[in-house]
């Protein structure tokens, strides 16, 4: 295909040699193509020593279909960037949450060290970078639901740490047991409205219509809140 682009390429120019055969750098097979399909015309020359085309000029049908060729190039060139866009905004994620968080993967690492099973770390790790990356794509609800299991996983763990056993192993009840506490005063508080709402949005019935579904900012506060809540653990 890219040879029968060049081709109409070079008659659109006016530049194909006005005698083209076996011995011609252009190939004469996709000349008789292109006058077969009707996107060349040419004066067919050929003899007993082989093929041969002279005053080769492109068709209107030819030009259409050159502009198409052009078109669909470019949107493959399009697609292909964006790939590799993608590809490298999921490779560096991390990345991307200190430029738009300030929260390095270290520095998150170094709030959350009450978290010694590496299993659990590497689990956290990977749902903070996932619920990330939803939200960059508009996947607002999942994004939404996997920040607010790793808040609550999180307060779990933290709660675990300091020796405190909630009531229920539910998220209202490990910020209960916070706020009992006195632990996370500044992020549970910041967060209890929130947290509560990630807890009641993901339920399917709520989403009656479209001004209960979920919003992008509402799933990259989620995520944010992830972070808030970390920088007031004290180990």
């Amino acid at each position: 295909m890219k040879e029968h682009q060049y081709i109409l390429d070079l008659a659109a120019q006016g530049k194909l040699p006005d005698n083209i055969d076996s011995r011609s750098h252009i190939s004469v097979n996709v000349i008789r193509e292109l006058v077969e399909a009707g996107y060349l015309e040419a004066i067919n020359a050929s003899s007993f020593n082989g093929e041969a085309y002279i005053n080769s000029r492109i068709t209107l049908a030819g030009r259409k279909y050159l502009n198409d060729l052009k078109v669909k190039l470019e949107e493959i060139q399009m697609e292909t960037k964006s790939q590799k866009e993608e590809i490298h905004y999921i490779a560096n994620a991390w990345k991307e949450i200190e430029k738009e968080y300030g929260v390095s993967k270290r520095l998150f690492g170094k709030k959350i060290n009450f978290v010694r099973d590496g299993f659990k770390r590497n689990i956290i790790f990977r749902d903070t970078e996932q619920a990330f990356l939803l939200a960059r794509y508009g996947y607002n609800k999942p994004s939404v639901v996997l920040a607010g299991g790793v808040i609550e996983e999180l307060l779990r763990l933290y709660l675990d740490n300091k020796g405190v056993a909630p009531v229920k192993n539910t998220l209202d009840s490990y910020i209960k047991a916070c706020e009992d506490k006195g632990l996370l005063e500044i992020a549970i508080h910041r967060l209890a409205d929130s947290v509560r709402q990630f807890r009641n949005i993901v339920h399917l019935e709520r989403e009656s219509s479209s001004r209960h579904s979920i919003s992008k900012s509402t799933a990259k506060g989620a995520v944010s809140s992830i972070f808030t809540i970390a920088n007031d653990f004290n180990t």
